[in-house]
This record gives C-alpha cells, sequence and structure tokens, in this order.
C-alpha cells in the first residue's frame, strides 16, 4: 500500500490561509492532492490537519481525515512530528484492515507544482534502488 499524506495547517501566520488560497479556480492545497490522485502507484489519500476548512476541501478530492493534535499546530512545531504522527495513524488504521505501508509519500498543502508523473518517478525510483530510503523534489530558483 502507498498512501499519500498531505500536511496542512489552518494556524499560518506569515501568509494566512494559504492553503485554502483560489489559484487558478481551485484552493492551492488541491494541486497536490490531484496529482496523488492521477498517480498510478498512489493507494490513498490523507489530510493531516486541525483546519475544518482544509479538511473539508481534503474530502472534495477523496481524502481521509487524520485530526492533528493541538501540539503539533502551532508555529514552532517541528514538521517530521506532524508527519511521524500522520504515518503512525495512517499505518495503524492500514494494520486495523490487514494492511502494512510499503511507501509513504509526504505532501505540502503549499506545493502546488508536484505532478502525478513526479510523484511516479520517486516511487519508481525507491522501488528500484532498494539502498534509498526516501527521495525529495527540489526546485532551483
Amino acid at each position: 500500500m502507498i498512501p499519500a499524506l498531505l500536511l496542512g495547517r489552518g494556524g499560518s501566520t506569515g501568509f494566512p490561509g494559504k492553503n485554502v488560497l483560489p489559484v487558478l479556480g481551485r484552493p492551492l492545497m488541491a494541486y497536490p492532492l490531484i496529482a496523488a490522485g492521477k498517480s498510478k502507484h498512489v493507494d490513498r489519500l490523507y489530510v493531516s490537519t486541525d483546519s475544518d476548512e482544509i479538511r473539508n476541501i481534503g474530502a472534495e478530492y477523496g481524502a481521509e481525515y487524520i485530526e492533528r493534535p493541538s501540539e503539533l499546530c502551532t508555529s514552532t512545531a517541528l514538521g517530521e512530528d506532524a508527519y511521524r504522527h500522520g504515518y503512525e495513524v495512517i499505518r495503524d488504521r492500514l494494520a486495523e484492515d490487514g494492511g502494512t505501508i510499503e511507501l509513504i509519500v509526504l505532501l505540502f498543502a503549499n506545493a502546488p507544482t508536484v505532478s502525478a508523473d513526479l510523484i511516479d518517478e520517486g516511487i519508481r525510483t525507491l522501488r528500484d534502488n532498494p539502498k534509498l530510503d526516501s527521495a525529495v523534489t527540489v526546485s532551483r530558483y
């Protein structure tokens, strides 16, 4: 099973509301969800958030909700702690159905440029190279 986990906090202080800001007719956070949904390898979508609005938008794009604990919703909370929490919830939910996680795709709500092809390339790279434990995208500006 390869789930995709989108992290999106509702209380951004630098740019409030950025994750739900309309871009070309859709909320910003819709784009990574659409990409994961079109991936040949992603089996399930999840959204980890403290925001009802983000949760509802995630549901519109087929994502299951993970309630993020309040201590992981502050401007000082570490992203890796929110990721670990989401991973553990997904792992436990899948285990209830007898499933396991092969890989997990980590998405950020404010990253609209990720594509299904890019996700699939990362998954292929990891499957083809068992010594690798992660693949990340980067942008050069």
